[in-house]
């Protein structure tokens, strides 16, 4: 659809996008290894933010950038969660989420770039 309007598409790789994520529920885990308090080594660590192999992270991390989205006047698709759909001022610009990668067809290459 974009090449057959002349749209420009961009693609976008979030590096570590799994630790942006900030969890709803309270997660705890183990001390990891080289970072054990000798002194309390049965306690347990509380988890502010999402780490990589939580089963919650991917969720957490889609959670807050939907959230910036909308406010960024991105509207959700009905028919399909990972897309994102812009339409300001005559201009449309879409958003395609794939876990940490974003692809952004629009027909104004300024309002991508300032996006």
């Amino acid at each position: 659809m974009a090449d057959s309007l002349g749209w420009i598409v961009r693609q976008v790789d979030v590096n570590n996008a799994f630790l942006n994520g900030i969890l709803s529920e309270n997660v705890y885990m183990k001390q990891p290894p080289g970072f054990k308090n000798s002194q309390c080594p049965h306690y347990v660590c509380k988890l502010n933010k999402a780490i990589y192999g939580l089963k919650q992270t991917p969720r957490a991390w889609f959670h807050r950038l939907s959230n910036r989205l909308c406010e960024l006047v991105f509207a959700a698709s009905k028919s399909d969660s990972s897309l994102f759909i812009r339409n300001t001022n005559g201009s449309m610009m879409f958003l395609l989420v794939y876990v940490d990668d974003i692809l952004i067809p629009g027909a104004c290459n300024s309002a991508i770039q300032l996006l």
